[in-house]
């Protein structure tokens, strides 16, 4: 594979709606200490219902993702609160019979011999995973919808309603290599 391929969980299917996680299937290392790579990851999402329906993306990730090493040992997540701002929408629009790709914006950070992966988090902050090697990995992430949707002029607002639930996406691999 190359770092430009994708590798995809197995599809779940909660409510009327397909999840899959999607990650770059290798990521590679950046070439100088301070240095940060951008990770393709996200989850894909199929509205299978008949109604277009709105996704939460503020705080959308119900938990903390699982990181698992090659050795099949939990990387420990650490997590910080320091960004205040969100860029765009805080809702997804999903189209019945229609798949949209929610990203999450990801690096690969380096300092000095220590890499780390950071999740933002909309919220507020980001997550992240330390002292990476250069190894496989397996992650899970987990989406929750509360159900609350934006402020829609009468006549939109029944038309439209918000997902609610929570799913765990199965895990999908990937590896950090040079």
């Amino acid at each position: 594979m190359t770092p430009n391929e994708s590798n995809y969980s197995d599809v779940v299917e909660v409510n009327g709606v397909s999840f899959q996680t999607e990650i770059q299937s290798i990521i590679l290392t950046p070439p100088v200490p301070w240095a940060k790579k951008t990770v393709r990851l996200g989850i894909h999402v199929t509205n299978k219902t008949a109604k277009c329906l709105y996704f939460e993306r503020l705080d959308s990730l119900a938990r903390f993702p699982n990181l698992i090493d090659d050795s099949g040992n939990v990387i420990e997540i650490d997590s910080d609160i320091l960004r205040l701002w969100v860029e765009g929408e805080p809702y997804y629009l999903v189209q019945p019979g229609e798949s949209t790709f929610f990203s999450l914006e990801t690096f690969l950070c380096r300092k000095l011999f220590n890499l780390h992966l950071k999740i933002y988090n909309e919220a507020g902050g980001f997550m992240y995973f330390n002292n990476l090697k250069h190894e496989k990995y397996k992650l899970q992430i987990f989406y929750r919808g509360t159900g609350q949707k934006p402020i829609l002029p009468v006549e939109e607002s029944n038309s439209v309603t918000s997902w609610c639930g929570e799913v765990t996406i199965p895990f999908v691999d990937f590896c950090i290599g040079n």
